[in-house]
């Protein structure tokens, strides 16, 4: 995998985490190229729909050849099996909408970073207590994520909460409720067609501007 940032290590310095499907390999480099351009060394694929792992998996090697610099991860992930399978294909980070703590230890065991998903307090609570430094609020589209995220952090403002599936203009209210990255998906795009890299370059950048990490 080369030089390539670990994943929650970008979350501190870029506060995004892009993610998208592997079946359409134009998509994929596409996100790759704008990611790269845009200073976002990390990208998350779903493993989600029809053929989803084996094209993560043919993925995750395309992306080390061409682009080594970007830390690669794997979305939609609920076991430690399957956690296993992606980090021998190179995954450098597991994204789960659940608090698997099997899949943590198997994360752990591997040197790999973990995002699991969590939609109460006592939910990231138990997230935390099974080793994850960030979790994923999800589903955070369902909720008034501001208001959960502000209300959550009141009585644990030491836990970062990353919302996921986040419009680009949902990010300045998030960020001031005390997100602590978020996770771009479909509704990121708004029309931006995702094989046109300068475009989607330039929203990853109006993404970095709203979460204060670019200019």
């Amino acid at each position: 995998m080369g030089a390539a940032v670990r994943p929650l290590a970008t979350l501190a310095a870029t506060r995004l985490l892009p993610a998208t499907a592997a079946q359409d390999a134009a998509v994929l480099a596409g996100w790759a190229d704008a990611c790269r351009t845009a200073g976002v060394p990390a990208l998350e694929l779903f493993l989600r729909g029809a053929g989803a792992e084996a094209a993560v998996v043919a993925g995750i090697a395309a992306l080390a050849r061409s682009h080594p610099d970007i830390a690669v991860g794997v979305g939609s992930v609920y076991d430690a099996a399957t956690a296993a399978r992606m980090i021998a294909a190179g995954a450098r980070i597991i994204v789960s909408p659940i608090t698997d703590p099997a899949t943590g230890a198997a994360c752990a065991a591997a040197g790999v970073d973990w995002l699991p998903g969590a939609f109460t307090p006592t939910e990231i609570a138990l997230a935390e207590r099974a080793g994850a430094t960030h979790v994923k609020l999800f589903p955070a589209s369902a909720i008034n994520a501001p208001a959960f995220i502000r209300a959550a952090l009141a009585p644990s403002p030491a836990s970062c909460i990353v919302p996921t599936n986040v419009a680009l203009a949902e990010i300045p209210d998030l960020l001031a409720a005390g997100a602590a990255g978020f996770g771009l998906g479909p509704r990121f795009l708004d029309g931006v067609d995702p094989r046109d890299s300068a475009a989607l370059a330039a929203r990853l950048h109006a993404a970095r501007v709203a979460a204060g990490t670019a200019t």
